[in-house]
Protein backbone atom coordinates (compact mmCIF):
# COMPACT_ATOMS: atom_id res chain seq x y z
CA UNK A 1 0.00 0.00 0.00
CA UNK A 2 1.07 3.32 -0.98
CA UNK A 3 1.78 5.88 2.07
CA UNK A 4 0.48 9.01 0.52
CA UNK A 5 -2.38 8.65 2.86
CA UNK A 6 -2.08 6.16 5.70
CA UNK A 7 1.05 4.99 7.16
CA UNK A 8 1.44 1.81 9.50
CA UNK A 9 4.02 2.19 12.60
CA UNK A 10 5.35 -1.29 13.62
CA UNK A 11 2.75 -2.23 16.67
CA UNK A 12 -0.11 -1.80 13.40
CA UNK A 13 -1.81 1.09 14.22
CA UNK A 14 -2.77 3.21 11.86
CA UNK A 15 -1.77 7.31 11.66
CA UNK A 16 -1.81 10.00 9.02
CA UNK A 17 0.86 11.43 7.13
CA UNK A 18 0.89 15.14 6.94
CA UNK A 19 -1.11 16.06 4.26
CA UNK A 20 1.90 17.91 2.44
CA UNK A 21 3.83 14.58 1.56
CA UNK A 22 0.23 13.93 -0.36
CA UNK A 23 0.65 16.87 -2.65
CA UNK A 24 2.29 16.44 -5.97
CA UNK A 25 5.53 17.78 -6.19
CA UNK A 26 5.67 21.39 -7.80
CA UNK A 27 8.79 22.34 -10.52
CA UNK A 28 10.01 18.57 -9.57
CA UNK A 29 14.13 18.62 -10.32
CA UNK A 30 16.37 20.81 -8.40
CA UNK A 31 14.62 23.45 -6.85
CA UNK A 32 18.06 25.25 -5.84
CA UNK A 33 18.36 26.24 -9.26
CA UNK A 34 15.07 27.61 -9.82
CA UNK A 35 16.31 29.80 -6.41
CA UNK A 36 19.62 30.42 -7.79
CA UNK A 37 17.86 31.89 -10.81
CA UNK A 38 15.28 33.51 -9.52
CA UNK A 39 17.91 35.76 -7.20
CA UNK A 40 19.89 36.28 -11.03
CA UNK A 41 16.79 37.88 -12.49
CA UNK A 42 16.12 40.25 -9.41
CA UNK A 43 19.63 41.23 -9.05
CA UNK A 44 19.94 42.24 -13.25
CA UNK A 45 16.72 44.36 -12.51
CA UNK A 46 18.26 46.46 -10.36
CA UNK A 47 21.73 46.45 -11.71
CA UNK A 48 20.92 47.04 -15.27
CA UNK A 49 18.73 49.68 -14.31
CA UNK A 50 21.05 51.48 -12.27
CA UNK A 51 24.10 50.83 -14.95
CA UNK A 52 22.51 51.60 -18.32
CA UNK A 53 21.55 55.74 -17.44
CA UNK A 54 23.44 56.55 -20.49
CA UNK A 55 20.88 54.75 -22.81
CA UNK A 56 17.92 56.05 -20.91
CA UNK A 57 19.04 59.52 -21.69
CA UNK A 58 19.23 58.97 -25.05
CA UNK A 59 15.60 58.34 -24.91
CA UNK A 60 14.81 60.87 -22.66
CA UNK A 61 13.53 58.81 -20.13
CA UNK A 62 15.26 55.81 -17.72
CA UNK A 63 11.87 53.78 -17.42
CA UNK A 64 12.48 52.84 -21.07
CA UNK A 65 15.63 51.03 -20.05
CA UNK A 66 13.86 49.33 -17.06
CA UNK A 67 10.96 48.39 -19.11
CA UNK A 68 12.99 47.05 -21.90
CA UNK A 69 15.16 44.66 -19.91
CA UNK A 70 11.81 43.45 -17.46
CA UNK A 71 10.64 42.50 -20.50
CA UNK A 72 13.93 40.42 -21.71
CA UNK A 73 13.89 39.07 -17.76
CA UNK A 74 9.85 37.94 -18.83
CA UNK A 75 10.88 35.97 -22.09
CA UNK A 76 13.93 34.72 -20.89
CA UNK A 77 11.93 33.18 -18.02
CA UNK A 78 9.61 31.87 -20.71
CA UNK A 79 12.38 30.42 -22.78
CA UNK A 80 13.63 28.89 -19.32
CA UNK A 81 10.56 27.00 -18.66
CA UNK A 82 9.96 25.71 -22.37
CA UNK A 83 13.31 23.95 -21.82
CA UNK A 84 13.03 23.00 -18.66
CA UNK A 85 9.89 20.94 -20.00
CA UNK A 86 11.81 19.31 -22.72
CA UNK A 87 13.19 15.79 -22.18
CA UNK A 88 16.96 14.67 -22.62
CA UNK A 89 15.81 12.16 -25.16
CA UNK A 90 14.50 14.86 -27.45
CA UNK A 91 16.82 16.72 -26.76
CA UNK A 92 19.12 14.11 -27.90
CA UNK A 93 17.56 13.46 -31.22
CA UNK A 94 18.04 16.89 -32.46
CA UNK A 95 21.48 17.49 -31.14
CA UNK A 96 22.95 17.38 -34.61
CA UNK A 97 20.40 19.47 -35.43
CA UNK A 98 21.04 21.80 -33.19
CA UNK A 99 24.63 22.05 -34.03
CA UNK A 100 24.34 22.61 -37.70
CA UNK A 101 21.77 24.87 -37.45
CA UNK A 102 23.45 26.83 -34.91
CA UNK A 103 26.96 26.44 -37.08
CA UNK A 104 25.20 27.66 -40.07
CA UNK A 105 23.73 31.11 -38.77
CA UNK A 106 27.55 31.63 -37.05
CA UNK A 107 28.90 31.49 -41.02
CA UNK A 108 26.37 33.82 -42.05
CA UNK A 109 27.78 37.27 -40.50
CA UNK A 110 31.21 36.68 -42.19
CA UNK A 111 29.57 37.22 -45.67
CA UNK A 112 27.73 40.27 -44.22
CA UNK A 113 28.46 43.80 -43.68
CA UNK A 114 30.14 43.76 -39.77
CA UNK A 115 28.65 45.46 -36.69
CA UNK A 116 30.14 46.89 -34.36
CA UNK A 117 33.28 46.53 -36.44
CA UNK A 118 32.82 42.43 -35.99
CA UNK A 119 31.43 39.91 -37.91
CA UNK A 120 29.80 38.68 -34.90
CA UNK A 121 26.03 40.02 -35.04
CA UNK A 122 23.24 38.70 -37.01
CA UNK A 123 19.93 40.38 -37.47
CA UNK A 124 16.62 38.55 -37.97
CA UNK A 125 13.40 40.30 -38.69
CA UNK A 126 14.76 43.31 -36.63
CA UNK A 127 16.08 41.02 -33.80
CA UNK A 128 20.21 40.66 -33.37
CA UNK A 129 21.90 38.23 -31.82
CA UNK A 130 25.19 36.74 -31.79
CA UNK A 131 24.57 33.07 -33.31
CA UNK A 132 28.00 32.08 -31.68
CA UNK A 133 26.64 31.85 -28.17
CA UNK A 134 24.09 29.35 -29.32
CA UNK A 135 26.70 27.52 -31.02
CA UNK A 136 28.45 27.14 -27.83
CA UNK A 137 25.49 25.64 -25.95
CA UNK A 138 25.43 22.99 -29.29
CA UNK A 139 28.87 22.38 -29.47
CA UNK A 140 28.41 21.12 -25.67
CA UNK A 141 25.55 18.92 -26.24
CA UNK A 142 27.07 17.27 -29.30
CA UNK A 143 30.19 16.65 -27.12
CA UNK A 144 28.49 14.80 -24.79
CA UNK A 145 26.40 12.88 -27.23
CA UNK A 146 29.92 11.33 -29.14
CA UNK A 147 31.25 10.80 -25.60
CA UNK A 148 28.16 9.11 -24.26
CA UNK A 149 28.12 6.75 -27.59
CA UNK A 150 32.01 5.76 -26.59
CA UNK A 151 31.55 5.64 -22.79
CA UNK A 152 32.70 1.61 -22.94
CA UNK A 153 35.97 2.93 -24.31
CA UNK A 154 36.36 6.14 -23.01
CA UNK A 155 39.25 4.88 -21.21
CA UNK A 156 40.98 3.73 -24.39
CA UNK A 157 40.27 6.39 -26.71
CA UNK A 158 43.26 8.29 -28.84
CA UNK A 159 42.75 12.11 -29.46
CA UNK A 160 45.98 12.41 -31.44
CA UNK A 161 47.26 9.39 -34.10
CA UNK A 162 49.38 7.24 -31.86
CA UNK A 163 52.09 7.62 -34.52
CA UNK A 164 53.07 11.29 -36.65
CA UNK A 165 54.59 8.98 -39.28
CA UNK A 166 51.96 9.94 -42.33
CA UNK A 167 52.71 6.94 -44.13
CA UNK A 168 51.59 4.55 -41.18
CA UNK A 169 47.85 6.01 -41.47
CA UNK A 170 46.35 4.18 -43.92
CA UNK A 171 46.99 0.94 -41.67
CA UNK A 172 43.77 -0.92 -40.35
CA UNK A 173 44.76 0.33 -36.32
CA UNK A 174 45.47 4.08 -37.14
CA UNK A 175 42.51 4.16 -39.79
CA UNK A 176 40.54 3.08 -36.34
CA UNK A 177 41.79 5.39 -34.71
CA UNK A 178 41.26 8.36 -36.57
CA UNK A 179 37.95 7.87 -37.90
CA UNK A 180 36.21 6.24 -34.50
CA UNK A 181 37.84 7.76 -31.68
CA UNK A 182 39.93 10.72 -32.41
CA UNK A 183 37.80 12.75 -35.07
CA UNK A 184 34.18 12.02 -33.40
CA UNK A 185 35.53 13.72 -30.10
CA UNK A 186 37.51 16.85 -31.47
CA UNK A 187 36.08 17.81 -34.65
CA UNK A 188 32.67 19.30 -33.06
CA UNK A 189 35.53 21.09 -30.64
CA UNK A 190 37.83 22.05 -33.79
CA UNK A 191 34.79 22.83 -35.96
CA UNK A 192 33.64 25.37 -33.43
CA UNK A 193 36.34 27.63 -32.35
CA UNK A 194 37.43 27.64 -36.26
CA UNK A 195 34.38 29.99 -37.03
CA UNK A 196 33.88 31.82 -34.09
CA UNK A 197 38.09 32.28 -33.29
CA UNK A 198 38.16 34.82 -36.15
CA UNK A 199 36.23 37.26 -34.86
CA UNK A 200 35.74 36.76 -31.31
CA UNK A 201 38.76 34.75 -29.93
CA UNK A 202 38.19 35.11 -26.16
CA UNK A 203 34.97 33.18 -26.94
CA UNK A 204 37.10 30.39 -28.82
CA UNK A 205 38.79 30.09 -25.75
CA UNK A 206 36.33 29.69 -23.44
CA UNK A 207 34.71 26.99 -25.37
CA UNK A 208 37.82 25.01 -25.78
CA UNK A 209 38.33 24.92 -22.16
CA UNK A 210 35.06 23.92 -21.24
CA UNK A 211 35.30 21.12 -23.71
CA UNK A 212 38.43 20.50 -22.25
CA UNK A 213 37.05 20.14 -18.80
CA UNK A 214 33.99 17.64 -20.31
CA UNK A 215 36.66 15.43 -21.54
CA UNK A 216 38.43 15.04 -17.93
CA UNK A 217 35.11 14.33 -16.64
CA UNK A 218 33.92 11.90 -19.13
CA UNK A 219 37.28 9.79 -18.18
CA UNK A 220 39.42 10.94 -21.50
CA UNK A 221 43.28 10.24 -20.02
CA UNK A 222 45.28 12.83 -19.28
CA UNK A 223 47.71 12.71 -21.70
CA UNK A 224 45.87 12.63 -24.54
CA UNK A 225 44.34 16.08 -23.50
CA UNK A 226 47.79 17.33 -23.20
CA UNK A 227 48.83 16.69 -26.74
CA UNK A 228 45.27 18.12 -27.97
CA UNK A 229 46.13 21.51 -25.92
CA UNK A 230 49.65 21.49 -27.21
CA UNK A 231 48.47 20.89 -31.15
CA UNK A 232 45.36 23.25 -30.55
CA UNK A 233 47.69 26.10 -29.27
CA UNK A 234 50.11 25.87 -32.41
CA UNK A 235 47.13 25.60 -34.63
CA UNK A 236 45.11 28.58 -32.87
CA UNK A 237 47.68 30.81 -32.88
CA UNK A 238 48.34 30.45 -36.52
CA UNK A 239 44.56 30.60 -37.31
CA UNK A 240 44.44 33.91 -35.13
CA UNK A 241 47.37 35.56 -36.42
CA UNK A 242 46.52 34.81 -39.93
CA UNK A 243 42.52 35.18 -40.21
CA UNK A 244 41.77 36.39 -36.52
CA UNK A 245 42.37 39.78 -34.91
CA UNK A 246 45.95 38.55 -33.64
CA UNK A 247 47.09 42.74 -33.77
CA UNK A 248 43.73 43.66 -31.67
CA UNK A 249 44.77 40.75 -29.00
CA UNK A 250 48.26 41.65 -28.99
CA UNK A 251 47.10 45.15 -28.04
CA UNK A 252 44.95 44.12 -25.54
CA UNK A 253 47.42 42.04 -23.75
CA UNK A 254 49.83 44.43 -23.63
CA UNK A 255 47.56 47.31 -22.37
CA UNK A 256 46.67 45.09 -19.72
CA UNK A 257 50.40 44.52 -18.61
CA UNK A 258 51.19 48.49 -19.05
CA UNK A 259 53.25 48.54 -22.31
CA UNK A 260 53.15 51.71 -23.42
CA UNK A 261 52.84 51.73 -26.73
CA UNK A 262 50.04 49.04 -26.55
CA UNK A 263 48.57 51.43 -24.01
CA UNK A 264 48.36 54.46 -26.50
CA UNK A 265 47.54 52.03 -29.37
CA UNK A 266 44.51 50.41 -26.95
CA UNK A 267 43.53 53.61 -25.36
CA UNK A 268 40.16 53.44 -24.73
CA UNK A 269 40.30 49.65 -23.68
CA UNK A 270 42.75 50.65 -21.12
CA UNK A 271 40.60 53.84 -19.65
CA UNK A 272 37.91 51.19 -18.99
CA UNK A 273 39.78 48.84 -17.18
CA UNK A 274 41.20 52.31 -15.59
CA UNK A 275 37.92 53.30 -14.56
CA UNK A 276 37.07 50.19 -13.85
CA UNK A 277 38.98 49.57 -10.94
CA UNK A 278 38.01 52.87 -9.92
CA UNK A 279 34.48 51.91 -9.65
CA UNK A 280 36.03 49.03 -7.76
CA UNK A 281 37.75 51.20 -5.13
CA UNK A 282 35.41 53.36 -4.38
CA UNK A 283 32.36 51.14 -3.40
CA UNK A 284 34.55 49.34 -0.62
CA UNK A 285 32.08 46.81 1.48
CA UNK A 286 28.88 48.69 1.57
CA UNK A 287 28.76 50.81 -1.72
CA UNK A 288 28.17 54.51 -3.04
CA UNK A 289 24.29 53.11 -3.31
CA UNK A 290 22.15 52.59 -6.02
CA UNK A 291 21.74 55.19 -9.07
CA UNK A 292 25.16 57.00 -7.57
CA UNK A 293 27.89 55.57 -9.66
CA UNK A 294 30.62 58.01 -10.98
CA UNK A 295 31.99 55.66 -13.16
CA UNK A 296 29.03 54.28 -14.82
CA UNK A 297 28.94 57.67 -17.60
CA UNK A 298 32.74 57.11 -18.05
CA UNK A 299 32.45 53.61 -19.23
CA UNK A 300 32.04 52.40 -22.78
CA UNK A 301 29.36 49.59 -21.75
CA UNK A 302 28.66 49.77 -18.36
CA UNK A 303 25.41 48.16 -18.07
CA UNK A 304 27.69 44.78 -20.14
CA UNK A 305 31.01 44.38 -20.32
CA UNK A 306 31.84 45.83 -17.11
CA UNK A 307 28.62 45.83 -14.97
CA UNK A 308 30.45 43.67 -12.20
CA UNK A 309 32.68 46.93 -11.47
CA UNK A 310 29.26 48.80 -11.33
CA UNK A 311 27.56 46.51 -9.17
CA UNK A 312 30.67 46.57 -6.63
CA UNK A 313 30.79 50.52 -6.63
CA UNK A 314 27.17 50.74 -6.17
CA UNK A 315 26.37 48.10 -3.72
CA UNK A 316 29.89 47.40 -2.61
CA UNK A 317 31.79 43.86 -1.67
CA UNK A 318 28.67 42.69 -0.10
CA UNK A 319 26.43 41.88 -3.03
CA UNK A 320 29.31 41.30 -5.49
CA UNK A 321 30.09 38.51 -3.18
CA UNK A 322 26.48 37.33 -3.40
CA UNK A 323 27.13 37.11 -7.21
CA UNK A 324 30.08 35.51 -7.13
CA UNK A 325 28.82 32.44 -4.80
CA UNK A 326 25.58 31.88 -6.89
CA UNK A 327 27.93 31.16 -9.58
CA UNK A 328 29.91 28.67 -7.61
CA UNK A 329 26.46 27.60 -6.55
CA UNK A 330 24.70 26.74 -9.83
CA UNK A 331 27.79 25.15 -10.59
CA UNK A 332 28.16 22.40 -7.90
CA UNK A 333 24.31 21.93 -8.02
CA UNK A 334 24.97 21.12 -11.71
CA UNK A 335 28.27 18.99 -10.69
CA UNK A 336 25.76 16.93 -8.49
CA UNK A 337 23.43 16.36 -11.00
CA UNK A 338 25.91 14.92 -13.04
CA UNK A 339 27.36 12.79 -10.40
CA UNK A 340 23.65 11.26 -9.70
CA UNK A 341 22.81 11.08 -13.56
CA UNK A 342 22.53 7.27 -15.03
CA UNK A 343 22.79 8.51 -18.69
CA UNK A 344 26.13 9.96 -19.31
CA UNK A 345 24.32 11.91 -21.95
CA UNK A 346 22.41 14.12 -19.69
CA UNK A 347 25.39 14.36 -17.02
CA UNK A 348 27.90 15.60 -19.58
CA UNK A 349 25.10 18.22 -20.82
CA UNK A 350 24.45 19.13 -17.21
CA UNK A 351 27.60 20.26 -16.15
CA UNK A 352 29.09 21.28 -19.49
CA UNK A 353 26.18 23.46 -19.52
CA UNK A 354 26.84 25.13 -16.09
CA UNK A 355 30.71 25.51 -16.89
CA UNK A 356 29.80 27.37 -19.66
CA UNK A 357 27.89 30.26 -17.87
CA UNK A 358 29.78 30.05 -14.66
CA UNK A 359 33.56 30.06 -15.97
CA UNK A 360 31.99 32.98 -18.48
CA UNK A 361 30.79 34.81 -15.58
CA UNK A 362 34.32 34.20 -13.91
CA UNK A 363 36.21 35.65 -16.74
CA UNK A 364 34.15 38.77 -17.09
CA UNK A 365 34.65 39.76 -12.84
CA UNK A 366 38.41 38.87 -13.69
CA UNK A 367 38.14 41.56 -16.58
CA UNK A 368 36.38 43.80 -13.91
CA UNK A 369 39.09 43.52 -11.46
CA UNK A 370 42.00 44.07 -14.09
CA UNK A 371 43.22 40.31 -13.62
CA UNK A 372 42.55 39.60 -17.38
CA UNK A 373 42.97 41.47 -20.47
CA UNK A 374 39.57 42.82 -21.74
CA UNK A 375 37.74 40.26 -23.64
CA UNK A 376 33.82 41.57 -23.90
CA UNK A 377 32.47 38.58 -22.31
CA UNK A 378 29.23 39.78 -20.44
CA UNK A 379 28.01 37.78 -17.09
CA UNK A 380 25.32 35.32 -17.79
CA UNK A 381 21.97 36.26 -16.09
CA UNK A 382 22.76 39.79 -15.03
CA UNK A 383 24.37 41.63 -18.11
CA UNK A 384 22.16 44.05 -20.31
CA UNK A 385 21.64 42.39 -23.80
CA UNK A 386 19.08 40.06 -25.31
CA UNK A 387 21.70 37.05 -26.11
CA UNK A 388 22.98 36.74 -23.45
CA UNK A 389 19.82 36.58 -21.34
CA UNK A 390 18.57 33.76 -23.88
CA UNK A 391 21.05 31.78 -24.32
CA UNK A 392 22.09 31.60 -20.40
CA UNK A 393 18.34 30.82 -19.99
CA UNK A 394 18.36 28.27 -22.55
CA UNK A 395 21.41 26.40 -20.85
CA UNK A 396 19.92 26.53 -17.30
CA UNK A 397 16.39 25.71 -18.37
CA UNK A 398 18.59 22.62 -20.19
CA UNK A 399 20.42 21.47 -16.47
CA UNK A 400 16.72 21.86 -15.19
CA UNK A 401 15.23 19.51 -17.52
CA UNK A 402 18.21 16.90 -16.88
CA UNK A 403 17.69 17.25 -13.08
CA UNK A 404 13.60 16.64 -13.42
CA UNK A 405 13.79 13.39 -15.57
CA UNK A 406 16.64 12.45 -13.19
CA UNK A 407 14.56 12.56 -10.18
CA UNK A 408 11.54 11.31 -11.61
CA UNK A 409 13.82 8.38 -12.81
CA UNK A 410 12.62 8.81 -16.79
CA UNK A 411 16.56 9.79 -17.48
CA UNK A 412 17.04 6.82 -19.41
CA UNK A 413 19.53 6.43 -22.93
CA UNK A 414 17.25 5.22 -25.96
CA UNK A 415 18.77 2.06 -25.77
CA UNK A 416 18.71 -0.03 -23.09
CA UNK A 417 22.49 -1.16 -23.52
CA UNK A 418 25.06 -0.41 -21.03
CA UNK A 419 27.27 1.53 -23.16
CA UNK A 420 25.78 4.90 -22.35
CA UNK A 421 25.25 4.47 -18.93
CA UNK A 422 27.21 6.26 -16.23
CA UNK A 423 28.38 4.53 -13.40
Amino acid sequence: MRQNEIETNESGIEKDVPSILTKRKILPGDRVLWVIVAMFFAISLVAVYTASSKLGFSDGTMDSELRRHFGTLCASAAILFGFYILGASLMHKFTWLAYLGSFVLTLIPYFQAPINGAHRWLEIGGFTFQPSELLKIATIMLLALRLSERYHIIKKIHLMPTTFDVRKWNSERERKVIFDEMLPIISPIAFTCMVILPDATSSAVHIFFVSMIMLVLAGIRFNEIAKLILVAAVVGLSVMFTFGRGDTVIRRVGSWMGIERFVEAEDGGSKDTYYSKMAIQNGGFFGVGAGRSMMRTKLMHPESDYLFAIVVEEFGLLLSSVIILLYLWLFFRSLRIFERCEWLYGGLVAVGLALLVTSQGFLHISVALGILPETGQNLPFLTHGRTGMFCASVAVGIILSISRQSEQGTLLPPSQNNKDKHI
